[in-house]
């Protein structure tokens, strides 16, 4: 057998979509309970159409915990080579072995981007444990191709033009022992295919995170959620839930369903735009604190209208550009009056200007958590990385100056201790400097006919990529698969799921009731009753907060 250099390469994609707030909403489904108890659910209205409440007790369903227990993995060494030329060839393939450097008696040519023109190669799993699987090829240029391994399609693998066989791989994927397939599809440019590798995958360790917050000034609440976040890290996931209003629709279908309620609420600050905002939308600060009133943990993000221009958060909706507002001028600490003279001098822009006036009014709002002693977890600026969102569409260094203006201004200027920072520009291009953020999070949105598992390769991605920060699944289209989790050990501080038709619809394949009440009932998945254990800053021992009756504002 001929050997040659190999050259490692592997692409890990983020699988992303925006999240929008207009999602039409669904009617409840009532499950049938084991047992049931009264719960008092209270409907706020948004504080500024009226304060009246209204109250009405439903019954939830209770269902025993289960205990997630992942398959047993035999980690042996393994080498397992399979040659191309060996697989059932059709008539639109060439066994060849003019180029040098391959494998076996020769390899394969004649894929294209046609589903019929794949390779399918079965392979002996000599142990169930994780795996690398590697392709073997050559290009004169560019060229791409799928792996799919048992009929789950994994990322697609880069191999550079170069003409020489190199060796391109995914990792850490769990295989059980037996006869498994593997097939290779080309998707850009033409191959040469010489063999697939299977060699067993290093187990990866638990990752070191400090649960030292970027910001030195932050308050002791702050400080106290960011330590139990890094407690919990690798032996627990957060439940978090979005909500599309105050009226807390999502709240009240979860616990409808398990019997449970989500430990982190994600709401939009969107209604506090200066540009396109309304009153009656900013509801997401008064709903924050009745939240935290019930010693849930508050998350916020921002789908920022532009400043300027078409009210809209889509770059292809608005003529505003981020581009035109950055400077070189450090603004970041100036005051109204200071802003106007650079402006009247021609130093900064109108953009500039107009961006710096919608971040003091979110940093005004953000201060009402604060004086009530309410640590947040604060996303700002998400996906930026896809270029959909006005704040990504000019590029990674105008995001990145965009994230310190906005770091700086809110922790330095107006003086906001009560952040946990979370970054989730979606790409290493987009990363902001390390003292700027505290958690790294992806948004990963699969079809509903997809395989969620664990998202494990964007998980390891964004560990390596973020070093000893915290790895969050900071939106999410289906609650992740447990059991895989546990088993690629990858489990995320917390899950964001998305509502709308990812919640409130059970036809639209997303996450089904049953996968609902397993993971709001498991071990793995840590609910509101469970934090309140813990943490019940309003109740008078731990064991009065765990029976305490849940009302959702």
């Amino acid at each position: 057998m001929k050997r040659m250099g190999a050259v490692f390469f592997t692409l890990l994609c983020f699988f992303s979509m925006t999240g929008c707030q207009n999602i039409q909403q669904y009617a409840e489904v009532q499950p049938s309970p084991v047992t049931s108890s009264e719960t008092t659910i209270e409907t706020t209205a948004p504080a500024a159409v009226t304060a009246a409440t209204s109250m009405t007790t439903i019954k939830g369903p209770s269902y025993p915990q289960e205990t997630i227990q992942s398959p047993v993995s035999m980690e042996m060494p393994a080498e397992v080579w399979v040659q191309a030329e060996d697989c059932q060839l059709s008539e639109v393939f060439t066994v060849e072995n003019e180029r040098s450097g391959y494998t076996g008696s020769g390899y394969v040519t004649g894929l294209s981007g046609s589903l019929q023109n794949t390779l399918i190669f079965t392979v002996s799993v000599p142990s169930s444990q994780h795996y690398d699987i590697s392709v073997i090829m050559a290009a004169d240029s560019d060229a791409a191709c799928l792996m799919t391994v048992e009929g789950t399609p994994y990322n697609t693998l880069s191999i550079p033009g170069t003409g020489k066989f190199v060796q391109a791989t995914i990792q850490n994927i769990y295989l059980e022992a037996g006869t498994r397939t593997v097939t290779i599809q080309q998707t850009s440019g033409d191959g040469l295919i010489d063999c697939i590798l299977l060699q067993n995958a290093a187990t990866p360790d638990k990752p070191t995170v400090t649960d030292t917050l970027s910001d030195t000034n932050a308050t002791e609440e702050t400080k106290q959620l960011m330590q139990f976040l890094t407690e919990q890290y690798g032996k627990t996931i957060l439940s978090g839930q979005y909500v599309s209003s105050a009226e807390n629709t999502e709240l009240t279908q979860i616990y409808q369903i398990t019997g449970q309620l989500p430990v982190i609420r994600f709401a939009d600050l969107y209604g506090y735009s200066g540009n396109g905002g309304s009153p009656t939308e900013a509801d997401a600060i008064a709903s924050s604190l009745d939240w935290a009133e019930q010693d849930g943990i508050v998350g916020l993000m921002w789908h920022w209208n532009a400043p300027m221009g078409t009210a809209s958060v889509y770059s292809e909706e608005t003529d505003f550009s981020l581009a035109n507002a950055v400077t070189t001028a450090d603004i970041a600490h100036c005051n109204r009056y200071e802003l106007q003279q650079l402006r009247n001098d021609g130093t900064i822009s109108a953009e500039c200007i107009a961006l710096i006036e919608d971040i003091d009014a979110a940093a005004e709002a953000l201060k009402t958590l604060q004086e009530a002693d309410v640590p947040v977890l604060w996303r700002p600026l998400q996906e930026a990385s896809n270029g959909w969102f006005w704040w990504g569409a000019s590029g990674s260094e105008a995001y990145k100056w965009l994230w310190n203006l906005m770091y700086t201004r809110m922790v330095e200027y107006h003086q906001l201790h009560n952040l946990i920072w979370i970054w989730n520009g979606q790409s290493a291009d987009y990363l902001v400097p390390e003292t700027q953020y505290d958690i790294a999070a992806a948004d990963i949105y699969l079809d509903a006919d997809a395989d969620y598992s664990s998202r494990y390769e964007q998980f390891f991605a964004l560990q390596e990529l973020a070093g000893n920060k915290l790895v969050a699944l900071s939106e999410c289209s289906t609650i992740p698969n447990l059991t895989d989790i546990l088993r690629d050990k990858a489990v995320w501080s917390f899950f964001g799921l998305w509502y709308g038709e990812y919640l409130m619809d059970e036809t639209a394949g997303y996450t089904t009731r049953e996968q609902m009440i397993a993971a709001y009932n498991s071990d793995l998945v840590m609910t509101l009753a469970e934090y309140r254990a813990w943490y019940a800053p309003n109740q008078t021992t731990e064991t009065d907060a765990a029976s305490e009756p849940t009302t959702i504002p």
